[in-house]
């Protein structure tokens, strides 16, 4: 394995790329001033831009100072041409003994049901796997989310069981249910379906 960082990506539709403060304004009207969104997140509550920096920690010195690490994955998910921020997709608890990352991902509700978050992931798996060397990715969704699930299997992860009431949102306690990719199912690409 070689972290890399935080590289900029790109797909036929996005980029893939660090956040920068002028990301602020978009990211919190289009992510995480709207319920549908936060509630499936762990924020604490933010209603006005200063909440993102203060209560939610996001958009801060010691925030972007994370992006100087080499294993500090965090894209904004922006829009070509335009740039805005729409969402994100990032890496947690990257574990170089087992080799595996935690990916997480989120994105605006008016964007929702185009593809662009299975756009999105499938390029940070790409990275992930081929850049990178990760061994295993893995991620979970709350049951009573399961868009999210769709978007973990268009792109190839396998359900690999539920945690009863182990996710902890902001919209309250649900099942917990995971699912991974292994580098060698990823490799094959016979696990992703179509569009």
């Amino acid at each position: 394995m070689e972290h890399k960082g935080t590289q900029p990506l790109e797909t036929q539709r996005l980029l893939l790329r660090r956040f920068a403060l002028d990301d602020l304004e978009s990211f919190y009207h289009n992510c995480l001033s709207d319920y549908e969104v936060w509630r499936w997140t762990s924020y604490d509550q933010v209603d006005c831009l200063e909440d993102v920096q203060k209560k939610a920690g996001l958009f801060t010195p010691n925030w972007f100072a994370a992006y100087d690490r080499p294993d500090r994955y965090s894209w904004a998910v922006s829009l070509k041409p335009d740039g805005q921020a729409i969402g994100r997709v990032f890496g947690m608890h990257p574990d170089d003994r087992a080799q595996e990352v935690e990916l997480a991902y989120e994105l605006g509700r008016s964007y929702w049901g185009r593809g662009l978050m299975t756009e999105a992931v499938r390029e940070a798996l790409r990275f992930f796997f081929e850049d990178v060397g990760f061994f295993r990715v893995y991620c979970y969704h709350a049951d009573q989310n399961p868009a999210s699930g769709r978007v973990m299997e268009k792109c190839g992860m396998r359900r690999e069981g539920v945690m009863k009431l182990a996710c902890r949102c902001n919209g309250g306690r649900f099942d917990k249910v995971n699912y991974a990719l292994l580098r060698e199912e990823y490799l094959k690409k016979s696990c992703f379906e179509e569009e």
